[in-house]
């Protein structure tokens, strides 16, 4: 409910409460597709309000203060900085925010959908816009029509239940397509509404719901949760939201709820290379365990085996034709007889003994397909505890903590973790255990499943885990695996061999003291000891 108009009804209302009487401080562009526009309220408060205009997933985002990066920002509307704001309101017909200045210019902000825009205006005419602003200048905007806004025409409905009666009649008592034309109802309000009927399609019932819904748009309680696939969500509806976080005002759910998105999505785009790659494995084991049918080829074995002992029962008989003969069934008395094909250049005897090569050669083909398909299984429920993993951790990742109600004075300090970290570089950080109690706490209870696991081969030294760090970025598990080598029992050699893998591919062993673990699909490199990064 993001960008419902009930929503950005609210949304103006907190921003006329907050900028009325206080100045425009600019505007600027340092996102693609983002218009940052800068406030100071009547009270001096810094205030930043951000449009994002081409994101189906996001629509505003406000915060305190004024950031803005000193390279690779484009400054806009340089000629109404430090112009009084008189008024903030929204349309009372669609999705349109419009903040009024004092000199009788605006700026309006239009939110539909993923193509949202950005215009100043001198009445309606537009002066500039942030998107195709060199084709829409000196254009007309349309004037408003004249009519009952979204709010009243609802509660006009709201108010009888013969409005609702109407209203099913103008549909032939259709209750999907009657919901579908109440004023600023969009997909997700129109689904919420027939949930809540549940199968009563009554005017009675309808005009019910529709009073109740009514009722909570305009009195919103503003909350903040996730899907059942991890997705952040926004809601100003009663209905709870799994994992709901409730917030004050709609500008403070927005807030979160745009952060939420933003790290959902930054996480999203990480992985996706992976999850492809992971999805098209999976979906190849898939086809090939279709084509894998013991079944068929022990029948096709017990077949073979048949022919080759009609044809020997059959030994007897005259043929008439090279390449097939036709035999009584043994096996089958009541049957028709067998007619089984042959080679022309073999007698029935060898023909007999060709067949019961094949039986041979097709039993023997049974255990391999059984191995086969086992291990299949096997990889198959890897790769999907893989991707679910990863979804789930998507999910950790973007959650968003609550804030402590806890003064600075109360809060406990933050306890240092106690490993030794090393920055590689960017995002790159490598933990180093510091004994084995260090080193199983850093394996089993620090580290993530898709972190790279580093220890000295055939010596014993400290487990060391590289964090933002993927399987392809060698250069850095290189110079990991050099300072992984120096802090083992080897460090004085010349050449140390370090084994790294995935830290999902490394377990507790039964009966192994702290710090022993077993090992899967490693890798060897053999690295020069170092202490420091060169």
């Amino acid at each position: 409910m993001f960008r419902n108009y009930f929503t950005l009804f609210h949304a103006a209302r907190e921003l006329h409460k907050t900028l009325a009487e206080g100045t425009f401080a600019g505007a600027h562009s340092q996102e693609k597709n983002q218009l940052v526009l800068s406030f100071l309220s009547a009270t001096e408060e810094q205030l930043q309000l951000t449009l994002f205009t081409r994101s189906p997933k996001t629509a505003l985002f406000t915060r305190n203060g004024h950031n803005r990066k000193k390279k690779e920002t484009a400054s806009l509307w340089s000629k109404i900085e430090n112009e009084r704001i008189t008024s903030v309101a929204i349309s009372p017909v669609d999705r349109e925010i419009t903040i009024i200045l004092q000199s009788g210019r605006s700026i309006m902000l239009q939110l539909f959908a993923s193509n949202s825009n950005a215009f100043l205006l001198e009445g309606r005419t537009v002066i500039d816009a942030f998107k195709r602003g060199a084709l829409l200048k000196g254009s007309q905007l349309s004037e408003e029509e004249r009519s009952p806004s979204i709010i009243e025409q609802l509660e006009t409905l709201a108010s009888s239940p013969l409005s609702i009666a109407d209203l099913l009649g103008q549909h032939s008592g259709n209750i999907e397509k009657a919901i579908a034309v109440l004023p600023g109802f969009d997909k997700k309000l129109q689904r919420e509404l027939l949930g809540r009927i549940e199968g009563n399609h009554s005017a009675p019932s309808l005009h019910s719901h529709i009073r109740q819904l009514l009722n909570e748009l305009l009195n919103p309680l503003v909350q903040t949760g996730r899907s059942s696939k991890g997705a952040p969500e926004f809601s100003i509806l009663r209905t709870p939201l799994n994992e709901a976080q409730e917030f004050g005002t709609v500008l403070e759910g927005l807030a979160a709820y745009t952060l939420n998105t933003l790290r959902h999505t930054s996480a999203e785009t990480r992985e996706r290379p992976l999850r492809s790659a992971l999805t098209e494995r999976l979906k190849k084991i898939r086809k090939e365990l279709q084509t894998i049918n013991p079944d068929a080829v022990r029948a096709e074995a017990q077949k073979n085996e048949n022919f080759g002992h009609l044809l020997i029962a059959s030994l007897y008989l005259k043929r008439t034709q090279p390449g097939s003969i036709c035999v009584p069934d043994i096996f089958t008395p009541d049957s028709p007889p067998c007619t089984i094909q042959l080679q022309s250049e073999l007698n029935l005897q060898q023909n007999a003994e060709q067949y019961f090569r094949k039986a041979t050669k097709g039993r023997g083909k049974i255990q391999g397909l059984l191995l086969r398909k086992e291990e299949l299984l096997k990889q198959a429920a890897e790769l999907e505890a893989e991707l679910a993993e990863m979804t789930e951790e998507t999910a950790s990742d973007t959650r968003q903590r609550p804030k402590s109600s806890l003064s600075p004075a109360q809060k406990k300090p933050v306890q240092r973790l106690p490993f030794r970290s090393v920055s590689l570089g960017g995002a790159m950080t490598l933990l180093i255990g510091k004994n084995a109690a260090d080193n199983n706490l850093l394996t089993f209870k620090h580290a993530r499943s898709n972190d790279i696991w580093l220890h000295a081969r055939g010596a014993s030294g400290s487990h060391c885990i590289l964090k933002g760090a993927g399987p392809d970025h060698i250069d850095a598990i290189i110079k990991a695996a050099s300072i992984a080598a120096w802090h083992s029992k080897a460090k004085h050699s010349g050449l140390v061999p370090v084994i790294y893998t995935l830290k999902k591919y490394v377990r507790q062993g039964r009966n192994l003291p702290p710090g022993q673990v077993v090992v899967e699909r490693e890798k060897v490199l053999l690295v020069k000891p170092e202490k420091e990064l060169s």
